[in-house]
């Protein structure tokens, strides 16, 4: 890669669905304001000038497929009992905390769904640290504190040990394989005879997940063509990022706005892999030591070690400037971007090879997931409406989030599709639900490859060092 090129990437900390591209974007309720003051701005959207929208709407319907699932789920009348869920982040169920179309989207599901239960769902919103020591005390005196907690991923493995979680193999109606699941953010909570927690459509922050944010104008020097065609033809790799890396004007430093563990794991799942596969009954499995992995080892390295790189703080302020050809940071950073001098667009994170099926997005650590305390009654009514939920958030919970990027943020429809690539392409993976607990996993999975990345050992050595021992840590969790 030529020194000369200005590359800014950035990540936030820390299986889909296959979608269609077609000459429109394809959004359930999108909102295209007529005028300035069509949509109102939120305490979290400041004033901006009018975007220059210009793209085209095809609805699609989810109607179909969310009923069948709900008829399956099944009636029942609860007699107006309440609901609670707990959480550190009200915007993903709460309608008076969430931006204006995620609101009116969950205003609508919540009230259908209270009125097809007869419940009333309400929201308790706790710190992640005082909520597990909330429920560990409710616990232990056996006292109710919620039907539904929102835990961070990385705290999982606490909540397990304290034996604060109720196994949610044991809820009627849990089919963890039914289509409005996430496969992914199953696999994540589950092994062997347990299930605790579930990564799902209602848990996950969309803005979270990382994008690639490019300058339309220094793309347009390299002579290379337009990235968004290679978006659609499948093509966009970590091979053409480089190419146009290397042909970019002449600007003057590589910048890496956030941690490179970060970064290292992005590019491993970016490539199609995954650290541990797990699930309901499946015996876990340590995935680090395949050749597809070594190659995303390499990725990494290439891009942790350019001896040009910038401080951390201003990467996103070089991009924002014009100075810089990309950013790599969340979806969420398209708030910050969207009053910049550069014009911009958005990618999807690269393949590992053409060949790949897809776009993988992969959920930051500190990702929600759902799951319900040891001491729960009424099973039925919990595992209901958590399936319940999940089913009438798929598809709709991607729409809303497009919806709100397309008034507030994205000007263009190849941006929507590729922020519509990003959302579909959310992986979850277990080293993260287990891995605070145990350092075995986290050397066998997290840690081995951003030290392989580093270049300290290849990744085969710590895949050898530690899989045994990783494997026995998930093993007493979830036996």
């Amino acid at each position: 890669m030529k020194n000369k090129v200005l590359i800014i990437i950035s990540l936030s900390l820390c299986m889909a669905l296959v979608i269609s591209l077609t000459s429109c974007i394809s959004v359930n309720r999108p909102v295209k304001p007529e005028t300035e003051t069509a949509v109102p701005e939120t305490e979290t959207q400041t004033a901006t000038e009018t975007t220059d929208y210009d793209y085209c709407i095809v609805e699609n319907n989810f109607v179909k497929e969310r009923d069948r699932y709900l008829n399956i789920i099944g009636s029942a009348d609860y007699n107006g009992a309440a609901f609670m869920i707990a959480t550190p982040a009200p915007s993903l169920i709460d309608p008076d905390n969430t931006p204006t179309a995620m609101s009116e989207f969950a205003y609508e599901r919540q009230r259908d769904l209270e009125e097809r239960y007869n419940i009333n769902i309400s929201c308790k919103n706790v710190g992640a640290d005082a909520m597990y020591e909330e429920v560990r005390a409710a616990c232990l005196a056996n006292d109710f504190y919620a039907d539904l907690l929102m835990i961070p991923q990385y705290m999982v493995h606490m909540y397990i040990t304290s034996g604060t979680l109720m196994n949610m193999n044991s809820l009627p109606f849990a089919d963890f394989e039914s289509g409005y699941n996430m496969e992914s953010g199953v696999s994540a909570g589950s092994a062997l005879s347990s299930t605790y927690a579930l990564g799902s459509w209602i848990t996950l922050d969309l803005g979270g997940l990382p994008a690639v944010f490019f300058n339309k104008d220094l793309i347009a020097k390299t002579g290379l063509g337009d990235p968004y065609e290679l978006v659609r033809l499948g093509e966009w790799t970590w091979e053409k990022f480089f190419a146009y890396a290397g042909a970019a004007p002449s600007v003057s430093s590589y910048g890496i706005k956030n941690d490179p563990d970060s970064l290292a794991d992005m590019v491993y799942f970016s490539e199609g892999n995954i650290f541990i596969s797990a699930g309901p009954g499946q015996y876990p499995a340590v995935c680090t030591n395949t050749d597809n992995a070594y190659h995303a080892a390499s990725t990494a390295r290439t891009l942790l070690s350019d001896p040009m790189k910038t401080a951390p703080e201003s990467a996103v302020s070089s991009f924002t400037n014009g100075d810089s050809l990309f950013l790599i940071d969340r979806l969420d950073t398209m708030k910050t971007v969207k009053n910049s001098e550069a014009v911009w667009g958005i990618l999807p994170i690269p393949k590992g090879t053409s060949a790949q099926e897809k776009y993988y997005s992969l959920v930051p650590c500190g990702s929600l997931m759902a799951a319900v305390p040891a001491n729960s009654t009424g099973a039925e009514k919990v595992s209901r409406i958590l399936s319940a939920l999940n089913a009438y958030s798929l598809g709709y919970s991607v729409d809303a989030y497009l919806s709100d990027c397309m008034n507030y943020s994205l000007r263009d429809n190849d941006s929507i599709r590729s922020v519509e690539l990003v959302c579909y392409g959310a992986v979850w993976d277990m080293a993260y639900t287990v891995g605070g607990g145990d350092v075995s996993v986290q050397n066998a999975t997290y840690a081995g490859f951003r030290n392989a990345a580093a270049g300290v050992q290849e990744l085969g050595y710590y895949f050898d060092m530690y899989s045994n021992g990783a494997l026995g840590a998930i093993s007493r969790l979830f036996s």
